[in-house]
């Protein structure tokens, strides 16, 4: 008989039995308690080997990826792209061999697969290409060092960052409890030592800067936003006329760092670059142009390979964002961006999606903050409709978007102020009043017109801009007017109740007399 059909009788055997002994289970679970009773124990107990066996499993994995994580040191991996690129292949050729070894090989194969992870430059490509070519046992090896890796980056942030010679450090403070009990947090800067009146806290230079369309290519700088007084000190991009600087230096790190890659370059035909250039201008809209800066800098950083432990995308993206809803304009600016920088920067295109794009400019919403460089306090500049932190004591010329700076929270009575002490784009925090260690700080985000806004008001505008109600104890405290209005009528009840008093003083008097008088 072949082997086709042995398998095949037996099969057909099994399937008769087994229905038989179902009909029997049935009634034996129906009609016998005991029995019932018996499954039911001998179902806990398989549940609960089955529960020790995936938590021995579980942990074994976890050890192992623990183990495999702290056997790799940040020196184990290039920093030259063709290093990179050598190295990624190396590593994807051992893991492949080494998995084929069987189970003793995983642990070792998912080192390999998270190194060629580590330098790969899209490293969410390579998972997707992972998750169909090695084993699951593999892949969730990897998969749990990189999510390892991951928490242990994320923890760690704080510890670094801020630096800690800017006397500052980054805090989670309770801000109220939600309806269902539980506790909100925010994140709030702290000083970590005492400041006198009127010293500087810290200073900071920008990640990105811009100036307000209307001033481009005249008086100002376009990398530092200095003003440049004599016509003479300014210098002037190689192969554009839209934008001038105040010394060599500004233009070579513009150059480095953004221009070269957004310069319209004067070009008679209509270019990509120039499109942008037209758009901002015709809008008087800067925030698109700082994001085109803002990812044009994280590629030359992540070109520049500098050892860095944390990207320029991993200090923005803890950062509050207002949501912003997608409208015609940010289409359009998200088409403008894909076309400009496409060609010159590969992957940019899918990088530049609408959810990333409208959270960046979310970003700038929030966290930016006017810069007043003019050295003349009377000056008008036409303000771009887009909003940026600023008290507004000097003229805005155009908007800073900080690390550090955007963990500052909001006060109508701020202990700390903004200044541009160097006349550019660098910002120094400095107190307003004494401060001590162990104190969050505050600063206006809204222009107060010299306090004559009333609590209302000012929580108006706040919530319009920033979403958020002020609850500072300037706001909290009653209004000066309410406070007045409040003693002015206690007075007045105070008033009228001596009147009653009085009244009822000289009707029993007069009682008396008329009852001495009767008498």
């Amino acid at each position: 008989m072949k082997t086709s059909t042995i398998v095949a009788a037996t099969v057909g055997t099994l399937a008769v039995a087994t229905v038989g002994y179902a009909i029997y289970f049935d009634q034996k679970r129906r009609n016998d308690p005991e029995f019932r009773r018996k499954l039911k124990k001998e179902k806990k107990r398989a549940m609960k080997q089955q529960k020790e066996e995936d938590k021995k499993k579980t942990t074994k994995t976890a050890q192992s990826v623990e183990e495999a994580l702290a056997s790799i040191k940040e020196d184990d991996f290039p920093t030259s792209m063709e290093e990179r690129e050598k190295f990624c292949m190396d590593q994807l050729s051992t893991g492949e061999a080494l998995f084929t070894r069987g189970p003793e090989g995983y642990d070792m194969a998912a080192i390999c697969f998270y190194k060629a992870l580590k330098v790969y430059p899209a490293p969410a490509e390579l998972v997707m290409v992972y998750q169909k070519t090695i084993p699951p046992e593999v892949f969730t090896l990897v998969m749990g060092m990189l999510s390892m890796d991951v928490h242990k980056k994320q923890e760690k942030y704080y510890t670094v960052f801020p630096p800690k010679e800017m006397n500052v450090k980054v805090d989670e403070l309770p801000e109220g409890i939600t309806a269902e009990g539980q506790k909100v947090v925010r994140r709030g800067l702290i000083a970590t030592k005492d400041f006198a009146a009127g010293e500087t806290i810290y200073s900071e230079t920008p990640i990105i800067s811009s100036l307000e369309p209307s001033l481009e290519g005249k008086e100002f700088c376009h990398y530092c936003l200095k003003q440049i007084v004599e016509e003479e000190s300014k210098v002037k991009c190689p192969t554009c006329t839209k934008v001038v600087f105040c010394s060599a230096s500004c233009e070579k790190s513009a150059s480095t760092e953004f221009h070269a890659v957004l310069c319209t370059k004067d070009s008679e035909d209509a270019s990509p670059e120039r499109s942008l250039y037209d758009y901002t201008k015709e809008t008087n809209n800067k925030y698109p142009e700082m994001i085109a800066k803002f990812l044009v800098r994280m590629v030359h950083e992540e070109t520049l390979n500098s050892g860095e432990e944390y990207n320029l995308f991993d200090h923005i993206e803890r950062l509050r964002f207002l949501e912003v809803r997608p409208s015609a304009a940010e289409e359009k600016e998200i088409e403008l961006l894909k076309v400009a920088l496409g060609s010159k920067i590969p992957g940019i295109e899918e990088f530049i999606n609408e959810e990333r794009y409208l959270t960046l400019k979310g970003k700038l919403l929030y966290n930016a903050y006017g810069i007043s460089t003019s050295l003349n306090a009377d000056r008008s500049v036409e303000p771009s409709p887009e909003q940026s932190r600023s008290e507004r004591d000097a003229p805005v010329v155009g908007a800073g978007f900080y690390r550090v700076t955007s963990y500052m929270s909001h006060s109508c009575e701020p202990n700390t102020k903004i200044a541009y002490q160097d006349h550019n784009n660098n910002l120094a925090v400095v107190a307003t009043r004494a401060v001590k260690a162990g104190e969050e700080l505050h600063v206006g985000f809204i222009d107060q017109k010299n306090g004559e806004l009333s609590t209302e008001q000012r929580r108006q505008e706040l919530f319009q801009h920033y979403r958020f109600k002020c609850m500072c104890p300037r706001c909290e405290a009653p209004e000066p007017v309410a406070v007045a209005a409040a003693v002015e009528a206690l007075v007045e009840a105070a008033v009228e109740a001596a009147i009653e008093v009085e009244a009822e003083v000289e009707a029993e008097v007069e009682a008396e007399v008329e009852a001495v008088e009767t008498a």
